[in-house]
């Protein structure tokens, strides 16, 4: 999956770097602090039902899903961002755009503004579930 990450990004002009997996764990961590809360406060894990994306489709965290969630998040301004698998096998900052549709994949990867303003997670599920785009509660509440 990694390799063929790195392709498409290529492809699409993205400019990319592999993080360490200690960087890439700091990562989900700020992630699931920023996107999971509510999920951590509702059911004592911060990872419900087995995916991270489950906050969402279980209607505990706020986000809007399907197409509008894809519009909302090529509506972002442009920044750095990062793209992660929900296993944790690897971790990338990147720039330029637009940012990627990574809906061809078929699997549960995310994609997040570098400071966790915004998030997008698309799932295995689609298009039944997701994808799913939410800003931070610390951003909105602003």
């Amino acid at each position: 999956m990694q390799s063929e990450i790195e392709t498409f990004l290529s492809e699409n002009g993205i400019k990319f770097q592999l993080l360490t997996k200690k960087e890439a764990k700091a990562v989900r961590l700020k992630w699931l602090q920023a996107f999971a809360s509510k999920v951590l406060k509702e059911k004592g894990t911060a990872v419900f039902n087995g995916y991270m994306w489950h906050g969402f489709s279980f209607e505990i965290e706020n986000c809007c899903e399907g197409d509008p969630a894809i519009t909302e998040y090529q509506k972002q301004y442009q920044a750095p961002f990062v793209v992660f698998d929900e296993d944790g096998d690897f971790c990338f900052r990147c720039e330029g755009s637009p940012y990627p549709d990574l809906t061809p994949f078929e699997n549960d990867l995310y994609v997040a503004h570098h400071n966790m303003r915004w998030t997008i997670a698309f799932t295995h599920e689609q298009p039944m579930l997701g994808p799913y785009f939410a800003i931070s509660p610390m951003v909105a509440a602003k």
